[in-house]
């Protein structure tokens, strides 16, 4: 508070004797100063001491490169502060310390492919699990309901597209029944209504490119000029496109339109022509493997088969599982069955701990905030015993987990 004292100090200062006036002045001066210090003193180690520092662990930061060991990560409030080696951090005098003993921290992982269906109990195990953030891509429109979870830091985070845009009898109305769409007509519609998707509330829009051909059926689905539409209108305002499909064909007319990432792993032939076409456009894949896994009918090895492929090209996949997509079971929490048919996949440990953290931040729209341990980034964090770059399942024993860094769960 030195600098403070000489602040608020020199310009009562006196170049020759004061007046009467002047010294009550300057005595009512002091007398204000020396209530005003201790309190800015007080002020000032309560900003300190909101500062939480967690050390002797090694960091994963979610951008794919060497862990850190005897690694610091430091948070003020909701932000990471700094991070990095202890040699290089240092902490705020006053720090709560968390000790990890070894333990791994990691971003907080997040699913970028759900459908919760406004059952927002759901994403508070998700959070307690260390998912601290999902996308729900396809549903009722509840804005407002996520809006008002967004602030539960006990909730994951939800980002929302709300219902799905298609055509009249296209999907999901067909082969489905689900009334959770909005159909449009020409690509001049396809902007309105895309647009209005977006002032409601929605935070990224998806789309269905679905001519039925899994399904034995001709289903009527969005013109290439439709999508261009709808794709323009959300990188109009800053946001990004989801594309359902689940054919080979579809994928070709989607990546015409520069759509940012692709709702499920195709399982018919997968060429690699169209591989290069992902790669070179930076469009990003949701393989959703867990539920190829539950349709059966040998989708789950030829979807596993054809993300190989992609990720030996340097495609860029991001988590996503379709729980709550289809009739069955999926798992809630982290998604250990997931990561383990990437692996089955030829995917890297840490390729996956990427395509969990810092790839479906970006799908999600929000890599500028989350998916990686930086100064400046929101503190969503996973502290884990032992090494996941080892043994991938580690992943489910959380230790810590913090969102927008405040504790919501600590394990002794």
């Amino acid at each position: 508070m030195s600098v403070g004292k000489h602040r608020v100090l020199g310009p009562l200062l006196p170049h020759k004797a004061p007046s009467m006036k002047r010294e009550t002045l300057l005595i009512i001066g002091l007398v204000v100063l020396a209530l005003f210090l201790p309190a800015c003193e007080k002020e000032e180690e309560k900003e300190s001491a909101s500062s939480i520092a967690l050390i002797n662990g090694t960091l994963i930061d979610g951008l794919g490169g060497t862990p850190v060991f005897d690694a610091v990560l430091v948070i003020r409030g909701e932000k990471i502060e700094a991070v990095g080696p202890r040699s290089r951090v240092v902490i705020p005098s006053g720090s709560t310390i968390i000790d990890i003993r070894g333990g791994t921290v990691l971003p907080g992982v997040i699913n970028a492919h759900v459908h919760i269906r406004n059952n927002m109990a759901l994403l508070k195990d998700w959070a307690r699990a260390g998912v601290t953030t999902v996308r729900d891509v396809g549903g009722p429109e509840n804005y407002a309901g996520a809006d008002e979870n967004n602030k539960d830091s006990h909730s994951a985070r939800l980002v929302t597209a709300g219902p799905m845009i298609s055509v009249p009898g296209g999907y999901p109305f067909v082969p489905w029944g689900n009334s959770n769409m909005v159909a449009v007509v020409s690509p001049e519609d396809a902007h309105q209504k895309a647009d209005q998707l977006l002032d409601r509330g929605a935070d990224i829009l998806k789309i269905a490119v679905e001519h039925g051909a899994v399904f034995g059926l001709e289903i009527p689905a969005l013109t290439t000029e439709e999508v261009s539409s709808i794709v323009r209108a959300a990188h109009e305002r800053g946001t990004r496109v989801s594309v359902h499909l689940l054919a080979s064909a579809d994928l070709a007319q989607s990546l015409e339109s520069e759509v940012d990432d692709i709702a499920h792993m195709v399982v018919d032939d997968l060429t690699d022509s169209l591989i290069a076409k992902m790669v070179a456009s930076d469009t990003f894949w949701e393989p959703t493997l867990e539920l190829w896994h539950n349709v059966g009918r040998g989708f789950g090895p030829r979807a596993i088969q054809n993300l190989a492929k992609f990720v030996r090209a340097g495609g860029k996949i991001a988590l996503g599982t379709d729980f709550g997509g289809y009739n069955a079971a999926f798992e809630l929490g982290m998604p250990i069955k997931e990561m383990r048919w990437m692996q089955e996949a030829g995917m890297t440990n840490m390729q996956i701990i990427v395509s969990a953290t810092r790839n479906p931040a970006h799908v999600c729209n929000l890599d500028d905030q989350l998916g990686t341990l930086e100064p400046g980034k929101t503190a969503d964090i996973l502290v884990v015993k032992g090494d996941p770059v080892k043994d991938i399942s580690i992943l489910g024993n959380p230790l810590l987990v913090i969102r927008n860094g405040f504790i919501i769960r600590r394990e002794e």
